[in-house]
């Protein structure tokens, strides 16, 4: 929970509330039950005056008619800087508050809380009655529920998401653990647990967590809702080693479709990165037949200087293994073998106008160095540009690049054609002509990906 403000007391908010996302895009409100225990401050008010603002700054005094935690004078000026969600105080109406007071004393109306007008609030009325008079237990809920698999449905987030019945979830706080399973629709509680922080799992054979959740920070008579969601359990692992038979840290491991999508970013993106065991997993894999190794949907760059290779060790993918999926479980211990690292190219580029004049320092020109088909930038710090236009960029021989260029302000920006090219000793120039609109430069980037998807 954090309040969005566009003067100095953000500093001070973020502070405060650092647990919630840094922007002024609010997820949800959580329940009022724990909402309550994120919020130092809660009380009933009604706006006795209420100012026009300037620059989308606000301030109105407030009437505290019944206050449920913090404390708080009887009359108090609140903030309301016009960003994040949240009430827009009117005079004469009363409001139910969720807030705090800042270091500087100030207190916002604004934020990613529950703070609503008084006849949108019943649901937390009912509980805050409840919870002043000592009714309410302490408590941790939710549900569990089942991911679609995008090879089945290209748009699974268009389905209802399936309750899973039978999902043991385990909360635990210090050397104590409470389990429990789910109903036949998916859900779960534990009742009158003691507050503190708990960390949460669910388990169910053959299936994992898709994102395991966070520690659960469980307040006195307060609540923390919690829905997790499934995937069947279908992996790859195995350790990668370099050609003396080391394991190799810190190296993608990559898995790509044998039947390519025109749309790449209808891909699944399965890799994982090897830890300093030279271990790696990759799971949540959609039913479908695969192509596991090192490079093969990414370019080498210079911190991982490899060809590409398919398992089971080799650079041809007419010789790769197929690696196969169905609809269960099935985890796949697969080892694989690095080649000898690529040379080191120092490509020796520039960026010109049309006119053949290099652009100027305040049109600040990019240099984009990116994969086979301009699918994404490679790693790197940005590659700087000298005042004739002149760059360097150290790559990979012998592996295939996409680039280009632009400049300019961001309405007209200009952008050279994208370009593809493989890197050698005697091939070291790469120029670039701006001139090109961003329709232009998307159409052309289309028709290059296009043709690289289908080998043409």
């Amino acid at each position: 929970m954090f309040f969005c403000k566009s003067t100095v007391r953000t500093l001070f908010a973020i502070a405060l509330f650092a647990g919630r996302a840094w922007a002024c895009s609010c997820a949800p409100p959580p329940p009022p039950c724990q909402a309550i225990g994120e919020s130092p401050l809660v009380f009933l008010g009604t706006v006795v005056q209420a100012s026009s603002g300037h620059g989308g700054f606000r301030t109105s005094q407030m009437h505290v008619d019944r206050r449920y935690k913090g404390q708080v004078k009887e009359t108090i000026e609140l903030f309301d800087d016009g960003m994040c969600d949240g009430p827009s105080l009117e005079a004469g109406r009363q409001y139910l508050m969720y807030t705090a007071i800042l270091p500087t004393g100030d207190i916002p109306s604004r934020g990613c809380t529950r703070s609503r007008a008084v006849d949108a609030a019943d649901e937390d009325l009912e509980f805050l009655n409840q919870y002043s008079a000592g009714k309410v237990l302490t408590h941790i809920s939710g549900s569990v529920s089942l991911q679609p698999d995008p090879s089945v449905d290209q748009n699974p987030r268009d389905e209802e998401p399936v309750p899973m019945k039978d999902v043991k979830v385990t909360v635990s706080i210090a050397d104590k653990h409470y389990s429990t399973n789910t109903n036949s629709l998916g859900q779960y509680s534990f009742t009158g647990l003691p507050p503190g922080e708990y960390n949460i799992d669910a388990g169910f054979p053959g299936h994992r967590l898709a994102y395991p959740p966070d520690d659960l920070a469980l307040y006195p008579n307060g609540c923390v809702e919690e829905d997790m969601t499934m995937k069947v359990d279908r992996r790859v692992q195995g350790i990668l080693r370099d050609a003396s038979g080391t394991p190799v840290p810190d190296m993608l491991v990559e898995m790509v479709p044998v039947k390519r999508n025109l749309e790449r970013w209808h891909e699944p993106i399965l890799l994982a990165q090897t830890d300093d065991q030279g271990r790696y997993a990759i799971d949540g894999i959609p039913p479908g037949d695969y192509y596991l190794g090192v490079n093969i949907r990414s370019a080498p760059i210079k911190q991982r200087p490899y060809p590409s290779t398919y398992y089971p060790n080799t650079a041809d993918i007419t010789q790769a293994l197929q690696i196969a999926f169905a609809l269960d479980p099935l985890t796949y211990d697969l080892n694989l073998r690095l080649p000898s690292k690529l040379p080191l190219v120092t490509i020796q580029g520039r960026v010109l106008n049309p006119d053949g004049k290099p652009p100027r320092g305040d049109d600040y020109p990019q240099i984009s160095i990116q994969e086979p088909g301009l699918t994404g930038q490679i790693e790197g710090p940005p590659i700087s540009i000298d005042a004739e236009g002149r760059f360097e960029v150290d790559l990979c021989e012998g592996a295939a690049y996409g680039a280009f260029a632009s400049a300019g302000p961001v309405r007209t920006r200009s952008y050279s054609s994208p370009v593809t090219f493989t890197p050698t000793r005697k091939d070291t120039r790469l120029v670039l002509i701006l001139g090109k609109t961003i329709e232009e430069f998307e159409k052309a980037s289309a028709a290059m990906e296009a043709a690289m998807v289908s080998g043409k």
